[in-house]
């Protein structure tokens, strides 16, 4: 009998909801929304080309060389980053395997890769808290 009861219940999980119906038609229209909107951004971008085409035609000579210019800074200022944070991080890293220990902590600077750091620390903290508190169980 219990078998039956089971199948009764599947049979009503499959039925509709108004919620879910409800939540069918507010996101149809939402859908149908976004897509209007995508619609007339893209004729305007459109429109907007077409209109400034002869612009960029007649002013080519400048652009051109304008942009390329552009692309080459923007480019060796993220090889120049890249680089710099490659450096310090072999530092670091060095720093850390000939030594032995973390090196100093900067105020307001967080390390990278979240708080692993912070988690040795708590650790350690908490070790110490344990020996005072057997020490306090001792006492009593």
């Amino acid at each position: 009998m219990g078998v039956l009861k089971k199948k009764k219940a599947e049979k009503r999980s499959t039925r509709p909801t108004f919620k879910g119906i409800l939540t069918a038609v507010l996101a149809t229209k939402a859908a149908i929304f976004l897509l209007l909107l995508a619609g007339l951004s893209l004729s305007g971008a459109a429109m907007a080309m077409v209109v400034s085409m002869p612009l960029f035609i007649v002013f080519s000579p400048i652009l051109v060389p304008a942009g390329l210019t552009t692309g080459l800074v923007v480019t060796a200022l993220a090889a120049g980053g890249g680089s710099g944070m490659s450096a310090l991080t072999i530092i670091l890293w060095l720093y850390k395997k000939l030594t032995g220990k973390e090196p100093p902590k900067i105020p307001g600077v967080k390390p990278p890769g979240g708080a692993s750091g912070d988690n040795q620390g708590d650790n350690q903290g908490d070790k110490k808290g344990d020996k005072q508190g057997d020490k306090k169980g001792d006492k009593s």
